[in-house]
């Protein structure tokens, strides 16, 4: 339940709340210093949900990493190579960046 919030140490978001929104899947007055805040959410890369947890003193982690990393596994999985996930990031950093602007 969300009332175990105040107790956790963790919380992943892993809907798409937010997406492409300013929507946060959580009431954010349960957020707290000594919680880390995962949004699976890329887009946008800094979403409500984790603006609000690092206003509350939480450690924030954006849903890039995840997404990036499991383009390379399959890159893996389907050439044998690995990728350079950094320049993939980058990447999709920028492309994110046409996005955000295109849609003012």
């Amino acid at each position: 339940s969300t009332a175990d919030i105040a107790n956790a140490t963790l919380l992943v978001n892993a809907t798409s709340v937010g997406m492409a929104s300013d929507d946060c899947p959580v009431d954010t007055d349960l957020l707290h210093a000594g919680l880390a805040v995962d949004d699976i959410v890329y887009h946008p890369l800094d979403t409500r949900l984790l603006r609000a947890a690092r206003a509350a003193g939480a450690r924030s982690i954006d849903g890039l990493g995840m997404l990036v990393h499991q383009a390379a596994r399959q890159q893996v999985l389907w050439t044998g190579v690995a990728p350079d996930v950094g320049v993939m990031r980058a990447a999709a950093e920028a492309e994110l960046a046409v996005r955000a602007g295109s849609s003012r």
